[in-house]
């Protein structure tokens, strides 16, 4: 079993797809885009163009991608995604990245539970932590 979260950007899927190729030196797996006159019974007026579906591997993880059939633009709450990356300097350079034009909430510090621990809300609303190295934790 493997779990493949699917983040909804309404309006913003293409836009969302670019950035973290970019940022996060994410893989574009697939893109699946809606098609005049397909499948009318699931798809909502206005859905011809938009992005359906597609994949994104980031490092060894995948996510989906797509623009849902929401109103409105994105709305992210109650979770973050988690990066674990190699090093210190790969933390701060996507922490930096991910945090151009967006907030960064924890700079770069050590944790209990990691060498290396930083928190930002992206430019599209999502919010993700970056992790390098790990601690022993006494127990």
């Amino acid at each position: 079993m493997q779990t493949i979260p699917i983040i909804y950007f309404p309006g913003l899927c293409a836009d969302a797809l670019t950035f973290y190729r970019g940022t996060l030196r994410a893989e574009v797996l697939f893109q699946l885009t809606a098609q005049p006159g397909g499948q009318p019974q699931f798809l909502p007026p206005g859905s011809p163009g938009k992005i359906i579906r597609a994949g994104l591997r980031i490092g060894e993880s995948i996510v989906y991608l797509s623009e849902g059939h929401h109103p409105g633009g994105p709305e992210f709450a109650g979770f973050s995604l988690s990066l674990y990356v190699a090093d210190a300097d790969e933390a701060a350079r996507v922490l930096e990245a991910l945090g151009e034009g967006g907030d960064v909430r924890v700079p770069l510090r050590a944790t209990t539970w990691a060498d290396c621990f930083g928190a930002v809300v992206d430019r599209l609303g999502v919010h993700w932590t970056i992790e390098a190295g790990t601690r022993q934790i006494a127990a």
